[in-house]
Order: C-alpha cells, then sequence, then structure tokens
C-alpha cells in the first residue's frame, strides 16, 4: 500500500470541472477561390468584380473595345472634297479648250479667268492624304474667294461660273465638318504611311 497521499480534489463548479477558456467565434467567412479561406472580415465581393485573389468569375464585365478620338483612313466627306476639286478643275480646262476653238481666245481668257482658284484647290486636293489643319484652312479660303467670283461671274453674264461656285460651295460645306476637322487635326508619324481606304 502506497503512502503518497492523494491529492485534493480541485473546486468543481455547479456544472461540472471547469472549461479551458475559449476564444469567442466570428462570423463564418465565405471561402475564396478554389477553397481557399477569404480574409478574415472580408465581405464577399459582388458579382464580375475582381477578388483578392485575381479576376472575377468568367462573363463578368469586360471593357468597351477600343475606339481612336480621329479617324484611320481619309473621311468619306475629305475624299468628295477632293473629287469635287478634280472634277471642277478638269472641266474648267475642258471648257477653256472647246470656248478657245468655237469662240475664240478672247471668250476663253474669260472662261479660263473664273477657274484659275479652282486649279489652286485641284492643286491642294492632292495634298489631302497628308496635309495638317493650314491645307484644310486655306481650301476653304480659296473656296469662299472662290465663291465672289463665281457670282460675278454670274453678274457679268459668264453663267458657266455656276460650275466652280456650286464646286466652292460643296467644298466649303465638306471640309467644315467634323470628320474633316479630325482628320486634317490628326497625330502623325513621320515614317508611319497614311491609309486610303474610304471611311464611312
Amino acid at each position: 500500500m502506497s503512502n503518497a497521499h492523494p491529492s485534493a480534489p480541485g473546486p468543481q463548479g455547479p456544472y461540472g470541472p471547469p472549461q479551458p477558456p475559449q476564444t469567442p467565434a466570428g462570423p463564418p467567412q465565405p471561402p475564396g477561390p478554389y477553397g481557399a479561406p477569404a480574409p478574415y472580415g472580408a465581405a464577399p465581393a459582388p458579382y464580375g468584380a475582381p477578388g483578392p485573389y485575381g479576376p472575377g468569375p468568367a462573363g463578368g464585365p469586360y471593357p468597351h473595345p477600343f475606339t481612336a478620338p480621329f479617324p484611320l483612313t481619309m473621311p468619306a466627306g475629305v475624299r468628295a472634297a477632293q473629287s469635287v476639286n478634280f472634277a471642277v478643275a478638269g472641266l474648267g480646262l475642258l471648257l477653256t479648250v472647246v470656248v478657245s476653238v468655237t469662240a475664240g481666245a478672247y471668250e476663253s481668257g474669260r472662261l479660263i479667268s473664273g477657274y484659275l482658284l479652282a486649279f489652286v484647290l485641284c492643286a491642294l486636293a492632292f495634298t489631302y492624304p497628308k496635309a495638317g489643319n493650314g491645307v484644310r484652312v486655306a481650301s476653304i479660303v480659296v473656296a469662299v474667294l472662290q465663291i465672289l467670283m463665281g457670282l460675278g461671274s454670274m453678274a457679268n453674264g459668264t453663267f458657266l461660273g455656276i460650275v466652280p461656285l456650286g464646286g466652292a460651295v460643296t467644298v466649303v460645306v465638306l471640309l467644315t465638318q467634323r470628320p474633316a476637322t479630325q482628320w486634317f487635326t490628326r497625330p502623325r508619324t513621320p515614317d508611319a504611311p497614311q491609309q486610303q481606304a474610304p471611311y464611312a
């Protein structure tokens, strides 16, 4: 028989032996992607928003496609103004030859004087694919002068001046539109070729 005295039992509560201290349980946390636990106290992210470990689920919102703030090809209005300048200058040269043969050099000189600015517009039109805003402004100024000369020619009885008059009005309308302004003010790189595909 052992001489060791049995140890006295410790104090007990009314519901049994004392329990070890427990930490308070927090609210349940949502699982992270691939079963990983989410950070403590983090709220679940809305649908489609990127979570703490990467982007949201497939089918979430995606950014809109990039659109350039300036046209990448020559707009249809600028191409139309270029064609009008070529057509008016060519018609003026043809009429000058016809009038010179049929009515003489004097009438031919009166006719070609009304097309001088049309020839200037034709020369400017060759630079539309690569020119800057200065060419657009110069074309508008020359077209306005052509309108005044066309009105003067019609007042003097030269009714063939209505052709350069109508062409100049068309050029002014087309080159003052927003796509034309964006085309002539677009940024340029020295070595990048300009595209010539039609632009709607």
